[in-house]
């Protein structure tokens, strides 16, 4: 038997060998699902089980310690101790939910995504908020059911599906409004706001953010 890169081998007659191979692996904090098992099956007190983030060595660390929580929008990490960290761009956190450690490594909810047909982002929500939808009237979408409020929807309280929307003249097109109207009124007042051009709104956020960086004093 001999050992060649973390593998075990072992010499065995007739060409029948048997390979052992032991590996590390990464701490993964579990699902939220899978949560009350791993706190049931590690710690003594449950209640005292997290999981979170370490920041000293880019992974997770688990204990039995304590939970605390953190405020809306922020969620816990490992720094020496507990610190707090504001959620990604991907999740958010309510008011008045509380972050409690011994529940999940991560801000609670996930953003809504507004990728269904017909479908583009109001709103991309912040670290306290959900993102909210609306249909694309420039492809002709209009809401299938008009939500509380007629420029958007609330895709976790709401039904935001669109469907294709004909209006009975060939020659009109759809407001931000979702009304039908002349393609030469361009001085239409809409009360729900126009939808960006892509491009320009992209070179405004390039343009913002070399602007910021010319302001930021350099570090000595």
């Amino acid at each position: 038997m001999w050992q060649q890169n973390g593998w075990l081998l072992h010499m065995c007659p007739h060409n029948a060998c048997k390979v052992h191979l032991c590996a590390a692996f990464p701490l993964k904090c579990p699902e939220p699902a899978q949560w009350a098992l791993r706190a049931n099956g590690h710690c003594a007190d449950p209640s005292k089980y997290f999981c979170l983030q370490n920041d000293l060595f880019k992974g997770y660390s688990e204990n039995c310690t304590r939970s605390v929580f953190q405020q809306p929008g922020r969620k816990a990490v490992l720094r020496g101790g507990i610190d707090a960290e504001i959620c990604s761009r991907e999740r958010f956190q309510p008011f008045p939910i509380r972050f409690y450690t011994n529940v999940s490594t991560h801000c609670i909810y996930l953003k809504s995504f507004c990728n269904e047909k017909g479908q583009v982002a109001y709103d991309h929500g912040n670290r306290n908020t959900d993102a909210t939808c609306r249909c694309d009237y420039r492809r002709g979408f209009d809401f299938l059911i008009k939500p509380e409020n007629p420029c958007f929807c609330k895709p976790s309280q709401e039904d935001c599906s669109c469907y294709l929307k004909i209006c009975s003249n060939t020659s009109q097109i759809l407001s931000p409004d979702y009304q039908c109207i002349d393609k030469t009124e361009l001085t239409i007042v809409a009360r729900c706001r126009s939808i960006p051009d892509e491009k320009s709104h992209n070179e405004v956020q390039q343009l913002t953010m070399t602007e910021s960086t010319k302001r930021t004093p350099e570090k000595s």
